[in-house]
C-alpha cells in the first residue's frame, strides 16, 4: 500500500486541524511534490473520521483520470460524475470526481443531488472556476489545492485623495470625487487560511524534483509588448515579437546549442507562432510535433502523448496546453518561447521539466527562457518566494486604473505640461529620453544563471541500482555527463585546442572522473566482472571530445 511522505502527512494533519476552526483552506504544494496524493490521503482520513463523502472538482479530464487512478492505489472507491452517469450513481463510493461545469449543471437542476458531501476539494483552484459550485455547499468544508496560489485578476475600488478612505463605488468624499484604482486579487478573498508545502529547493534536496539549469536569452524584441485587461501580454503583440525570421531562427539555434537530442517541450504564445516554430524545426529535420486548439483540431491527444512518451528525442510544440495533468516525467528541456506576466503560468511551464523519473538518468532540466520571464519572477526554484504573503496580499501593485490628470511634468523642450506616461510631447513632438535596462548577455552565447553541477557519483549509482544495471552502465552515464559539460558552457573549438595543448584539458577530465570513479567501482550492488580503469574512462572522454571538436 502506498504511504504518504513525512511532509505530506504533516500537511494532511495541518489541514484537518485548520478545519476545526476554518471552513475554507487552501493547500499549496509545488509541481512534483505529490499534491494529488496529499488530497487523496486526506480524503481517506476525512471519510474515516466523519463518515461523509468527498467531492473532488477538476477543470480538465486528465486531472480526473489522474485522481481516480491515485484514489484506487490507496484503496478508496470513487465514482465519476458526468452528464451520462448522473442518473446512475449508486452513492456507495467514498467520493465523487467531476468536472466543474458538469457539477454546476447538475446542481442547478437539483441542488440536493450531492447532499451527502462533507468536503469539497478543488484541484488547480487558482483557475477561479469553482466558486459557482461552492455556493451549493454552505456548510461543507472546502479545500483548494494548487502549486501557485496567485491570479492575474485585479480588484477595482475607489479611493479618496484627501482622507485616503477606500470605497466600493464611485462617490464624493471630502468634497472631491474619488479616484478609481485597482489592486491585486488575493486568494484569501475565497479561502480563510493557507497551508504551505515545502519549498522547491527542499523538494530538490529530498530528490522529489531535479534542479533547473537556466539560460536567459533575449532573442525576440519585447519592447513593444502590450497587455490586455487581465494584465497578460496580448497574442497580437507577442506574435509580432516571436513570429519574425530572427526569432524563429534563434529558437532552433538555442535548441541545437543546448538541448539537441533531449526530450523537449516548447511553449509558444499562440497557435500562429506555434505553427511557425513547428515548421522551422520540421525543416531542420528534427523529430517534432505540435498540438493546439486550431492547427491540430480533431487530432487525438492521447496518440500524441504516447508518441512523446516513446520518442527519446521528441520535441513538442504547444500553447500552454501541457501545463497540468501531463504525466511525462522524462522531459529534459523546456524552452519558453514566449513572455508572460503570470507567475502561475511561468511556474507551471517550467514544472513540466523538473519532475524526477526512473525512465532515464536525469539530475537536472535545461530551461531556456526566451521571454525575460526570470527577470520578472526570479528563477523557478527561488527559495525567497513567500506564498503565504502572496495568498493574503496578492501579487502586483495597487495603482490608478486610469492615469491621474494631475500626474504631469514639464516637457524638456517646449515647457508645456504633459502626462508623465507620454513618451512624445503632444505639443512639440519632442521625445523624452528613455531609461533603458542594459543587458550584458552576449548575442552569440547563452549564459547559464547557475553553474551546471559536475557529475555526482552517488546519484549515478542510485539510478543505476534502480534500473538493475551494473557499473558499466554507470560509467556510460558519467562519460555522457562530462561531454555535456562542454556543451552547456559553450566551449569553443579554439578554447578546446588551447586547453588540450597546455595540458589543462586532461587535468579537468581527470578531476571529473576521479570525483565519481570510486563511488561507482566500489559499490557492491553494481559491481561487474569487467570493471573499467580510470585511464580507460579518461581516454574514452578525451576520444569523444576529440571527435566532437575535430574539423
Amino acid at each position: 500500500m502506498v504511504k504518504p511522505f513525512k511532509y505530506q502527512e504533516e500537511a494532511i494533519n495541518e489541514i484537518l486541524d485548520k478545519f476545526q476552526s476554518k471552513q475554507r483552506v487552501l493547500y499549496q504544494l509545488s509541481t512534483g511534490g505529490g499534491k494529488t496524493f496529499v488530497f487523496c490521503f486526506l480524503t481517506k482520513k476525512f471519510v474515516e473520521f466523519t463518515n461523509q463523502k468527498v467531492l473532488i472538482l477538476c477543470h480538465r479530464q486528465e486531472l480526473i483520470d489522474q485522481t481516480i487512478k491515485s484514489m484506487t492505489r490507496i484503496g478508496l472507491t470513487c465514482e465519476e460524475l458526468t452528464s451520462k452517469t448522473k442518473n446512475k450513481l449508486n452513492h456507495l463510493s467514498n467520493c465523487y470526481v467531476a468536472m466543474v461545469e458538469t457539477t454546476y449543471n447538475v446542481l442547478k437542476l437539483n441542488p440536493y443531488f450531492l447532499k451527502d458531501v462533507g468536503l469539497i476539494i478543488a484541484d488547480e483552484c487558482h483557475t477561479l472556476v469553482f466558486d459557482k459550485v461552492f455556493q451549493f455547499f454552505p456548510f461543507s468544508n472546502i479545500l483548494g489545492c494548487t502549486a501557485t496560489p496567485v491570479v492575474l485578476k485585479k480588484v477595482t475600488y475607489f479611493k479618496c485623495k484627501i482622507c485616503g478612505t477606500n470605497h466600493n463605488e464611485n462617490k464624493t468624499c471630502c468634497n472631491f470625487e474619488t479616484m478609481e484604482r485597482t489592486k491585486p486579487y488575493p486568494l484569501s478573498n475565497i479561502y480563510e487560511d493557507i497551508v504551505v508545502g515545502p519549498k522547491i529547493t527542499d523538494l530538490i534536496e529530498m530528490d522529489r524534483l531535479v534542479k533547473e539549469i537556466s539560460f536567459v536569452k533575449k532573442y525576440a524584441k519585447l519592447d513593444n509588448l502590450k497587455t490586455d485587461n487581465s494584465g497578460e501580454y496580448t497574442n497580437e503583440s507577442l506574435d509580432k515579437a516571436y513570429g519574425t525570421d530572427e526569432s524563429l531562427f534563434n529558437v532552433v539555434k538555442n535548441y541545437e546549442e543546448l538541448c539537441i537530442g533531449k526530450k523537449t517541450i516548447i511553449f509558444n504564445n499562440s497557435t500562429t507562432t506555434n505553427k511557425l516554430v513547428y515548421e522551422k524545426f520540421l525543416q531542420a529535420g528534427y523529430n517534432v510535433r505540435m498540438y493546439d486548439s486550431i492547427n491540430t483540431k480533431g487530432e487525438c491527444r492521447n496518440e500524441l502523448v504516447n508518441w512523446f512518451k516513446n520518442e527519446r528525442d521528441a520535441i513538442l510544440c504547444n500553447v500552454s496546453i501541457f501545463t497540468t495533468g501531463f504525466d511525462v516525467t522524462d522531459v529534459e528541456a523546456i524552452i519558453l518561447n514566449r513572455a508572460t506576466t503570470s507567475l502561475s503560468l511561468f511556474l507551471q511551464m517550467v514544472g513540466r521539466g523538473v519532475r524526477v523519473t526512473d525512465v532515464i538518468y536525469k539530475d537536472n532540466c535545461i530551461l531556456i527562457d526566451g521571454g525575460e520571464n526570470i527577470d520578472r519572477f526570479q528563477e523557478f526554484s527561488d527559495p525567497s518566494r513567500d506564498w503565504k504573503k502572496i495568498f493574503f496580499e496578492g501579487i502586483g501593485k495597487d495603482k490608478p486604473k486610469k492615469e491621474d490628470a494631475e500626474d504631469v511634468l514639464f516637457c524638456d523642450n517646449c515647457g508645456d505640461l504633459i502626462k508623465k506616461s507620454d513618451i512624445e510631447c503632444p505639443h512639440c513632438g519632442f521625445i523624452k529620453e528613455q531609461k533603458t535596462k542594459i543587458k550584458t548577455i552576449s548575442d552569440e552565447v547563452l549564459v547559464p544563471i547557475i553553474k551546471l553541477p559536475p557529475p555526482n557519483g552517488k546519484k549515478i549509482v542510485k539510478y543505476t541500482i534502480s534500473q538493475g544495471k551494473d557499473s558499466n552502465f554507470a560509467i556510460r552515464i558519467l562519460i555522457k555527463q562530462i561531454i555535456e559539460l562542454f556543451q552547456f558552457y559553450g566551449v569553443t573549438r579554439d578554447l578546446y585546442y588551447k586547453t588540450k595543448t597546455n595540458g589543462k584539458l586532461y587535468e579537468k577530465v581527470k578531476e571529473l572522473v576521479d570525483s565519481c570513479y570510486f563511488d561507482i567501482i566500489f559499490n557492491k550492488e553494481i559491481q561487474s566482472n569487467n570493471n573499467r580503469t580510470k585511464s580507460y574512462i579518461e581516454n574514452k572522454v578525451l576520444n569523444q571530445l576529440e571527435s566532437k571538436y575535430e574539423i
